[in-house]
């Protein structure tokens, strides 16, 4: 009935001539989500239903409540393109069926759409392929990404199936059994309270995309397998994309509408295409093109990374994985490649040919392909409401295992600036900060990765330059990526950039103060402050840390050194902004005498061990620092009037004032 009737006044206006037939399109625009809606709904209802009376034979009465929302009270068409609300800036399209699509369910969408979930932002994820895809591929995680999937509550899964970097061992040909040469890649760095991760570690993507997916399916959200995106249109206020699933023969097509595309389906994928953004770079020579891929063998250790040869002969490269048996191989030189991925016999005789041993069984190929090396790098990252990120935006070779790990820092940077536009507290402008920050990281990684791969395929066989080929760590653990010098970064205490000058941090030494732009570090010994501590003596000895504090959905405000007479005008600032997007903290040194729970902010902590003061530089002066939900000081100021800078830089739908 609610149908019919839109339907007829909009039909009633366009036929006395008050309106033009274009008003007809809001039929769609505003019916459509809503039915989708309710179709979830009874989707839902009827599993429960199903469920109660297969657990009880009866049903359960949960089950069968209706009212609430199926009272059709709440529906609503705020979206709407002929709808407008003067007392809300910006209110985002939140009950679309599909705020955002993501294309491609590889590490990047798998981290942008978790990210967005967490965020409460509705999200679809779709895969054209119709199996998940196996293989090592991009398998070292850097220090970075473990401090990433902490924040997005992954990390434990990983380190329970990662493994640590092995040495590599280099052997003497013609024998292939006597090493000539063993060394570490990176060199054992210990934990600090800063930086408490800070070796490599190796886990298969296969696996990194299981956990990803497991814990998206958390929040309700499947990745949808055999489902490709093949065109999409761009409107002011929305995004129409035409999808395929596909399950054997079987073929569907589906029209989906919802506010934001993301392009995470690789340096092959339509979206980058269809915008028509520039792939700068290049593919290179056939002498450097190599076979990799995951093998079962026997009749080695899974100590060492296995070394034979060069690439002006024959090089083997296995490196055992997390799966008994399974190891990582590269196979370059003077090989046919195409032969060695197709044919078993030809792959057997290149390990015996390249190896000189026949003591080595080769056993399954689990995943195995010709790998021809690109080098390119798009020349925006959006446009309009679409979004690239990952190999859809930035390719190279897979030495010095950057990749994977830039990939997900794409997806985590753009996510969290998406859900304030979706929450309603940040105009779209804010997006352009995603190639602007995001680009100049890529542009230096592209070198970086390109360098490593040119020591590599020139590395001597005898092992006289190995090591210095295969040397990572310091900068590579990507501790060092920053954005210093983003617009929307906000510094009193240190000189801002005017323009990215180390966006990697190479240059950075541990003895450098921490700066607006950076990584934020982390401090344990918090003690949390309680209301009431003589009633509870013990609870007032909890303590935490800044990276359980941080979180993927909100900012967190610290508050060091604070005075009394200072505090009305922050905490002010504060109350402008939701109570879910900022957490606040009030850092106590350790040796202070009276810590009260302060009136406008969330918490309080006693610096304990004095890691939080340290680890931040904070001296005497009252000091705020903001850390953004990626886990970057976004804000180092000494009071008020800088804390506003960044609410109003950030926060731009809202209506910040002092």
């Amino acid at each position: 009935m609610c149908m019919q009737m839109i339907l007829t006044w909009n039909l009633v206006l366009v036929e006395k001539g008050l309106s033009n037939a274009s008003l007809l399109e809001t039929y769609t625009e505003e019916r459509l989500p809503v039915i989708v809606a309710m179709l979830q709904k009874t989707t839902d209802i009827l599993k429960k239903t199903i469920e109660a009376n297969a657990n009880t034979g009866s049903g359960d009465d949960k089950a069968w409540k209706l009212g609430g929302a199926l009272k059709q009270l709440g529906a609503n068409y705020r979206w709407s393109f002929i709808v407008v609300d003067e007392r809300t800036p910006f209110v985002a399209w939140q009950h679309m069926a599909t705020s955002v699509l993501v294309a491609g369910a590889g590490p990047a969408g798998l981290v942008a759409a978790l990210t967005l979930c967490q965020n409460g932002v509705p999200v679809r994820i779709i895969e054209k392929e119709q199996r998940s895809r196996v293989g090592q591929r991009g398998a070292g995680i850097m220090a970075r990404s473990m401090e990433l999937y902490n924040f997005l509550g992954v990390l434990e899964d990983i380190q329970a199936k990662a493994l640590p970097l092995v040495p590599m061992r280099i052997y003497k040909l013609p024998e292939g059994v006597e090493p000539i040469t063993t060394f570490r890649l990176d060199e054992a760095v210990p934990p600090t309270p800063a930086t408490p991760h800070t070796n490599i570690l190796m886990l298969g993507q296969e696996h990194t995309e299981a956990i990803l997916r497991a814990h998206l399916q958390k929040y309700g959200c499947h990745v949808e397998l055999g489902t490709e995106l093949c065109s999409f249109e761009q409107k002011p206020e929305h995004i129409t994309a035409h999808i395929v699933k596909r399950d054997g023969d079987q073929e569907t097509t589906e029209t989906i509408s919802c506010r934001w595309l993301i392009g995470a389906d690789g340096a092959r994928g339509i979206v980058r295409k269809s915008l028509k953004v520039a792939f700068h770079g290049e593919v290179r020579d056939e002498r450097h093109h190599l076979v990799i891929g995951d093998v079962k063998i026997r009749g080695l250790d899974r100590k060492h990374w296995h070394s034979w040869g060069d690439m002006d002969s024959i090089l083997i490269m296995l490196r055992a994985t997390e799966d008994d048996d399974t190891f990582f191989c590269f196979i370059g030189g003077q090989i046919d490649r195409d032969k060695v991925v197709a044919d078993r016999a030809e792959l057997i005789r290149v390990f015996r040919v390249g190896t000189g041993r026949a003591d080595i069984e080769v056993g399954e190929v689990k995943f195995l392909t010709n790998y021809k090396p690109h080098l390119r790098l798009a020349d925006k990252f959006f446009d309009g409401r679409v979004f690239i990120a990952g190999d859809a935006a930035h390719v190279h070779s897979p030495f010095g295992g950057q990749g994977l790990n830039s990939s997900i820092q794409d997806a985590f940077n753009l996510s969290w600036k998406l859900s304030l536009v979706e929450k309603g507290l940040a105009k779209p402008s804010l997006l352009n900060t995603y190639g602007e920050e995001r680009i100049p990281v890529i542009s230096e990684m592209l070198k970086t990765s390109n360098e490593l791969f040119d020591k590599a395929i020139h590395a001597k066989g005898d092992g006289s330059t190995s090591e210095e080929a295969w040397k990572r760590g310091g900068p590579l653990s990507q501790l060092g990526v920053n954005y210093r010098w983003s617009s929307i970064i906000v510094d009193e205490r240190a000189h801002p950039e005017d323009e990215p000058l180390d966006p990697y941090g190479v240059h950075r030494c541990d003895a450098d103060i921490v700066r607006a732009g950076e990584r934020a570090p982390e401090a344990p010994g918090l003690i949390k402050v309680v209301a009431n501590p003589e009633i509870d003596a013990n609870h007032r000895q909890e303590t935490t840390s800044l990276f359980r504090t941080f979180g993927t959905s909100y900012h967190t405000v610290l508050l060091f050194n604070h005075s009394n007479g200072q505090l009305g005008p922050i905490t002010a600032l504060l109350k402008m902004c939701p109570s879910w997007a900022i957490r606040s903290a009030i850092v106590y040194p350790h040796d202070s005498p009276f810590c009260p729970l302060i009136d406008g902010f969330n918490l309080a902590f006693i610096d304990r061990d004095g890691h939080a003061y340290t680890g931040y530089a904070v001296r005497r002066d009252m000091t705020i620092v903001i850390v953004r939900p990626d886990g970057v000081v976004g804000g180092i100021m000494w009071g008020a009037e800088g804390l506003k800078q960044y609410l109003t830089s950030v926060f731009t739908a809202l209506d910040i004032d002092d």
